[in-house]
């Protein structure tokens, strides 16, 4: 820890948690987030107006909540823009989601969340349409579940170690015990089905991305309503397998299975 701490900066630490807070939501008051952040009040300020002077925060002038601006999206953006994660997956996704009609996204894991990174808007007038940099928990859906299951036994154990499972649905998973049998079944066969557990009348099917070093790094995933897509499961299991592995050896993934 000791090591850690020496070259940390606590302003930055500081300032990039105030950003972690803002963006969850429209609007906060300097007196919410002095009490979210336990920063002193004149800190919060100050960091605000420091923000605000650069136009990476803005401050509504008839309730004077702060807020975070489209200038950070414009940074995550060009982050995305220069991931070869993105540039190589992109062009992939788009062509799985004119084949089957359907939505496809590339979500990345971040601690036992998943993260769009990447999409390809389906045709079909009713269809998923999540936004890139959103994000939930891991193990209530199939794009998240397929990275977990290919991450080792040690650090499964060590993400959910004390953390107290959220399920968003009634047929969510409440007990990392009920997602163990599940992750040894995707990781044979090497993709995962999911079925009204991160959303009701939604199901998706979804495949690991691995990278040179044989890590996983992500998932490809397609997504749309039950009715649609729980008929033709078997239809798009091989390809969402395909297009993650063409993915995958773009990465430099050499499957020597």
């Amino acid at each position: 820890m000791a090591d850690k701490e020496y070259f940390m900066i606590n302003s930055i630490v500081k300032l990039i948690r105030l950003l972690e807070v803002l963006v969850t939501r429209k609007g906060f008051d300097l007196a919410e987030l002095t009490h979210r952040l336990g920063y002193p009040k004149t800190t919060v300020q100050r960091m605000l107006l420091t923000l605000k002077s650069q136009g990476y925060v803005r401050q509504n002038e008839i309730n004077k909540q702060y807020s975070a601006t489209i200038q950070l999206f414009q940074l995550g953006h060009r982050v995305l823009e220069n991931n070869d994660l993105f540039t190589t997956a992109q062009p992939i996704i788009e062509g799985l989601s004119r084949q089957t009609g359907e939505s496809v996204f590339v979500l990345v894991r971040n601690h036992l969340d998943v993260v769009v990174s990447a999409k390809a808007t389906g045709s079909y007038s009713l269809r998923q349409d999540e936004q890139i940099g959103y994000r939930y928990k891991s193990y209530n859906s199939a794009s998240g579940r397929t990275i977990l299951a290919n991450l080792s036994q040690s650090e499964r154990r060590r993400l959910f170690r004390g953390h107290r499972m959220k399920p968003n649905t009634a047929n969510s998973p409440t007990t990392y015990s009920q997602l163990k049998p599940r992750f040894e079944d995707i990781q044979r066969q090497g993709y995962a089905v999911e079925h009204e557990e991160y959303t009701l009348g939604t199901s998706c099917v979804a495949a690991p991305i691995f990278d040179y070093t044989g890590s996983v790094q992500a998932s490809v995933t397609i997504t749309g309503p039950t009715v649609r897509i729980k008929p033709k499961v078997s239809d798009l299991i091989p390809k969402v397998k395909k297009a993650s592995d063409r993915i995958s050896t773009r990465l430099g993934f050499e499957n020597n299975l």
